[in-house]
């Protein structure tokens, strides 16, 4: 048996505030039907080939919305995105009044930034730097 796709499903706070943020910062664009966003209060979104659900939950998750708080002990899930081109949307995103992490060159060869959508998940999007 082989796994041949996957699509991480997200619990978010509030439905509609998360599709905001992934339409406007990332450009995701809806995928499932509008009335599942209103009756089940879930959707999935895409951006290319890369697809993501979110899933409203009432539960509060204790998520670290504070990026630069190295003293939570919790270690986040990553969601690392590989896209076109990091500085495009670098650009993109910070031109839109979005809190990043600083546009980087890392010593394992990648260039890098990262930002937290509306409930703490930690978005990272990365290109190798050409040789």
């Amino acid at each position: 048996m082989k796994l041949n796709h996957l699509i991480p499903m997200l619990n978010v706070s509030n439905i509609e505030a998360s599709l905001d943020f992934y339409q406007t910062a990332l450009d995701f664009e809806i995928v499932s039907d509008k009335d599942a966003v209103k009756q089940w209060r879930w959707a999935t979104i895409r951006s290319g080939n890369t697809e993501l659900m979110l899933a409203e939950t009432s539960t509060d998750l204790g998520l670290n919305k504070n990026m630069n708080d190295h003293e939570n002990t919790d270690w986040p899930t990553i969601f690392y995105f590989y896209p076109d081109d990091v500085e495009q949307l670098y650009q993109q995103v910070t031109s839109k009044g979005f809190e990043t992490t600083k546009l980087e060159k890392t010593f394992y060869g990648m260039t890098e930034f990262s930002l937290r959508d509306p409930d703490g998940h930690l978005l990272s999007f990365g290109q190798d730097i050409p040789a």
